[in-house]
């Protein structure tokens, strides 16, 4: 079908009728504005209006799918035409919309994926809890504990500043973890009552020392810090927690 063509003749066979947009519209129980998109050849109307539409008309189908009156004698082999340009029509049609839909449906499923492992996987900050974590340097090791319901993602580096050997620890858990814990909405594990069962115990060993060994919890990423001058690190101490040190 050429639907400029269709256009055109809507618009003259309109006009033939001494009908204005409007008034076509009206009739029809349409918005102007798509007279309008049919007659700039914007769009088609839809198949539920061709039958009204040529009979304000005074045309055939056959007529308005060919975008001209047919000849009684072309007829049949205008129509056949016509079904034929309708038919490959729809079905470029219904293909576009199934390239559509599957751009959609794999896009959806990148989401989908996508969440799934930033739900199992991201891992957050975690500040620290006296309550649930300890640490205490004891036989030349230094033993690091945590107690609470959740697995979190322990991390440590180390400096030796001014001779002593100062160790960093921060913790991480992931959303999913995170969400079956017990924990408050902040990103301490004050949820844990004081008096309550420890359902889960973790705790790590480092071989160090025995002089000169601080421990402290710190908000700053371990890999952060190990990329850190003296001085920039002097700077982190100040906000950072005491856990233990040797004595």
């Amino acid at each position: 079908m050429n639907q400029e063509k269709i256009g055109k003749f809507i618009a003259e066979r309109r006009k033939l009728k001494k009908l204005t947009q409007v008034q076509l519209a009206e009739k029809l129980g349409v918005s102007d504005k798509s007279i309008s998109k049919w007659e700039t050849s914007k769009c088609m109307p839809d198949l539920s209006l061709f039958s009204p539409l040529c009979e304000i008309l005074d045309i055939t189908i056959n007529d308005l799918m060919a975008g001209e009156k047919v000849d009684n004698k072309e007829y049949l082999n205008t129509l056949e035409k016509n079904i034929i340009n309708m038919v490959v029509e729809v079905e470029s049609k219904n293909k576009k919309k199934k390239k559509i839909l599957a751009f959609l449906a794999m896009f959806i499923i990148v989401i989908i994926i996508g969440c799934r492992c930033v739900y199992f996987y991201h891992e957050i900050d975690v500040k620290f809890d006296k309550r649930v974590m300890d640490c205490e340097i004891k036989n030349n090791e230094l033993i690091y504990n945590i107690k609470g319901q959740s697995v979190l993602n322990t991390y440590h580096t180390s400096k030796i500043i001014d001779g002593k050997t100062i160790y960093f620890f921060h913790d991480t858990i992931n959303i999913y973890n995170k969400r079956r814990s017990n924990w408050e909405y902040s990103q301490s594990m004050a949820g844990l009552l004081d008096n309550q069962d420890v359902q889960f115990k973790y705790w790590e060993s480092i071989e160090v020392g025995q002089k000169n060994v601080i421990v402290y919890y710190t908000d700053v990423k371990p890999k952060k810090i190990e990329k850190m001058s003296d001085e920039e690190v002097k700077k982190i101490i100040n906000n950072s927690y005491l856990m233990c040190r040797s004595n």
